[in-house]
């Protein structure tokens, strides 16, 4: 009877001994799996960010701007708030400003959500155009832009209306999709 009751403590021990050393490999090895796969917290956080995507010739060919982004690991995303695209080259410049945005792991897509303007400057024989949706994404090495939601697009007294549209600037072709309404004015002389 004395021998099991020294031997008790001692195997006590040894169980708790034995847990420990389990629950910490068990850990170790859970941990960084779950953090990869559905994180919720950023791995990074930008203020005042300034993106700029340079062409074959070292030239901006567009450049991103937001007030804050947040990139979250699980799923390789980025969001942004208070996104501002800028695109120059051949043609009037373009800018497109929301509330917020995401972007894929490469920059190459974003998506624009929110008070969505698109802006294509004027020139002197034409008046600016102006583009409103809620939804905006634009896949930048194609030069396309689309969306599925109600847009609304005003030049001078002109203004055109409809749901979903697709920008195809490499192809010069355009298109809204659906309940396609118009007024159309001459510019003034």
């Amino acid at each position: 009877m004395r021998r099991i009751s020294n031997l008790l403590p001692l195997l006590l021990v040894l169980f708790l001994a034995g847990l420990t050393l389990w629950l910490r490999f068990a850990v170790e090895k859970g941990a960084p799996a779950e953090r990869a796969e559905g994180s919720l917290d950023p791995d990074a956080m930008v203020d005042k960010l300034t993106l700029t995507r340079l062409n074959i010739a070292g030239k901006p060919n567009y450049v991103l701007s937001a007030l804050r982004m947040a990139h979250f690991p699980g799923d390789d995303s980025t969001e942004l708030d208070a996104p501002r695209f800028a695109k120059k080259g051949e043609g009037p410049a373009i800018t497109i400003t929301a509330e917020r945005g995401t972007l894929d792991h490469d920059s190459e897509e974003a998506h624009f959500y929110g008070n969505v303007l698109l802006v294509r400057e004027g020139a002197p024989d034409r008046d600016e155009l102006r583009v409103r949706t809620e939804y905006l994404h634009i896949i930048a090495r194609s030069d396309i832009m689309r969306t599925d939601k109600p847009i609304t697009i005003s030049e001078g007294r002109s203004v055109l209306s409809g749901v979903g549209m697709e920008l195809n600037k490499q192809t010069r072709r355009f298109s809204i999709l659906a309940r396609v309404r118009g007024r159309f004015e001459p510019p003034p002389k």
